[in-house]
């Protein structure tokens, strides 16, 4: 499996659009919301013209909150036709529209079955979320009022509570998405546990808005799985795994751990080099925006990307050999995974545990099993504090 190598400038250039593609797709066309009714369910629609020959579109039943696909031809002296389905030619359901003088539609619904509803719409009208509203949402409602129409609809249950490292923690569950996050009740001054729970409860908000995307991009039946599990709670670090199995079309299903790695005092996200540096100087700060670019600050992706080939991945390499002699012994076998090569821990996914960090390799499709590595490649705090980053003080 040694031969097996991602080219990973690209890879993470294109990651944050793969989880977030709605939202990005949002920002491609202005789009007009509607809220309505279809027969007497309600309903949110969405229409992005597109070029001279289509117009796309969608619309979920708010009792349901999944996408249906629109496509059609651009409007036509006020009238307009669509069809459910990704194809205008499809053979699902039509949906006749005419424009009315408040800026919105009315038409009829019809099957091949000939059974036939009533259509209306009207131009939507989205209150100000509330001051409590988390980030995520409060952004949507900003950029994307038909996802926040979808998410503001949805009331996350209560589930169970459990203790962690001395901290209650209360589960909540966002139903029909089944995406579960936690809350942590005490254990922190006030103002910190209410800005850690804030990165908590958005995050699960980004997360149910992923779901629905992974959804809608597969026709309703993607497969989109998760576990969060806490790892570290202390007074100076949060660390939480969130690990995601997904299938949302194209040729394979995926999977990935983007952990919750934060500060606690300042619930300011971490990056790997925050806790290890193994260069000169001050510590390099690498971080991406939601659309993948530098975050401003931030070192260039080129800065980055040799430090960690040529510092970082050597380097583990080397400990994980001396550590680890049993999982990073070469066999030359077809079940060989390489961990002694520099190669696959230059793009790492981490998180923080009692024992120290947990770095997680990375591998080329052909070879991902490997990265089901059974988290045995922790590195010890006690080699971690001799290669402080920048929260020296803070370390375990």
């Amino acid at each position: 499996m040694r031969k097996h190598r991602r080219d990973w400038s690209t890879w993470l250039a294109i990651l944050p659009a793969m989880f977030w593609l709605a939202h990005a797709r949002a920002g491609e066309a202005p789009a007009d919301v509607y809220t309505g009714t279809l027969g007497r369910q309600a309903i949110v629609l969405q229409l992005t013209p597109g070029d001279d020959a289509a117009t796309a579109g969608r619309y979920f039943y708010v009792r349901h909150h999944r996408d249906i696909a629109l496509s059609g031809a651009p409007a036509s002296n006020g009238h307009l036709q669509l069809r459910e389905g990704w194809d205008a030619d499809a053979n699902g359901p039509r949906i006749a529209l005419d424009r009315q003088a408040d800026g919105g539609w009315r038409g009829r619904w019809q099957d091949d079955k000939g059974t036939t509803l009533p259509v209306a719409l009207h131009p939507a009208t989205v209150a100000p979320p509330s001051a409590d509203t988390p980030p995520w949402l409060k952004q949507l409602h900003a950029s994307d009022r038909y996802d926040y129409l979808r998410l503001a609809g949805l009331k996350p249950q209560a589930g169970q509570r459990e203790t962690f490292m001395g901290h209650a923690l209360q589960w909540w569950r966002v139903p029909d998405a089944g995406i579960a996050f936690f809350e942590i009740l005490d254990g922190y001054p006030p103002t910190e546990l209410a800005r850690i729970n804030q990165v908590l409860m958005d995050r699960m908000w980004r997360e149910t808005g992923s779901y629905y995307d992974c959804m809608f991009n597969h026709f309703n039946e993607g497969d989109y799985e998760q576990t969060v599990t806490p790892r570290l709670l202390t007074a100076n670090l949060v660390s939480v795994s969130v690990f995601t199995n997904y299938y949302c079309g194209g040729a394979h299903p995926d999977f990935g751990d983007a952990a919750i790695n934060l500060d606690a005092h300042t619930a300011r996200t971490l990056e790997l080099e925050d806790i290890l540096w193994l260069g000169k100087g001050k510590p390099l700060h690498y971080a991406t925006d939601a659309d993948g670019n530098p975050a401003p600050g931030s070192a260039s992706f080129e800065a980055w990307s040799d430090y960690r080939e040529q510092h970082l991945a050597p380097w583990l390499a080397q400990q994980w050999r001396q550590l680890y002699p049993q999982e990073t012994t070469a066999t030359g076998g077809e079940d060989d995974c390489g961990y002694d090569d520099p190669g696959v821990w230059q793009f790492v996914s981490w998180h923080m545990t009692p024992k120290g960090l947990f770095i997680g390799p990375s591998y080329a499709r052909a070879a991902r099993v490997c990265e089901a590595n059974d988290d045995w490649s922790v590195l010890p705090w006690e080699t971690v504090r001799r290669h402080p980053g920048r929260l020296r003080p803070g370390l375990p």
